[in-house]
């Protein structure tokens, strides 16, 4: 792995088979893949993978859990690395509605129910005036709760 620091924000690289992090780590950060693709495994059995563009690891920070499960990278990828403390700021852009809706979603799609009390438009409706990377992270999360992960295979 080798990092490039930019400030708030480290550019990661990874190798093939290189584990970022492991099923009950510490959740300090989350990434978001520029160019890549990890694998997802939980128990030790592969449950998906996540590609280029994809957030992950926002739900540790959200709900401070530790990891839900074990990630490795599948071919070179490139990452970005966001501190816990750069995405609670970008999180505290929100207002606390919008910080509410996130809080809850991560809820539960770490339940992995794949029920939800919001819709698609109460969503877009929720959104209305906020940070766009704040409803980036917000839609992506509801896209993954809808789909239940990310790519399961």
């Amino acid at each position: 792995m080798s990092d490039i620091d930019y400030g708030d924000t480290k550019k990661i690289r990874l190798l093939p088979e290189q584990t970022l992090f492991s099923q009950g780590d510490e959740g300090d950060k989350a990434y978001l893949i520029v160019q890549g693709v990890l694998d997802v495994f939980v128990d030790d059995d592969k449950v998906g993978y996540m590609s280029d563009g994809e957030l992950f690891g926002e739900m540790a920070l959200i709900l401070n859990q530790r990891r839900s499960a074990t990630i490795v990278c599948k071919q070179a990828s490139e990452l970005i690395e966001i501190t816990k403390d750069k995405f609670n700021e970008l999180l505290d852009s929100a207002s606390s509605e919008v910080k509410n809706l996130i809080s809850d979603l991560c809820t539960e799609l770490s339940k992995r129910n794949s029920k939800n009390n919001y819709s698609k438009s109460d969503i877009e409706n929720k959104l209305k005036d906020q940070n766009a990377t704040v409803c980036a992270i917000t839609r992506q999360i509801f896209f993954r709760l809808s789909k239940s992960t990310s790519h399961i295979e």
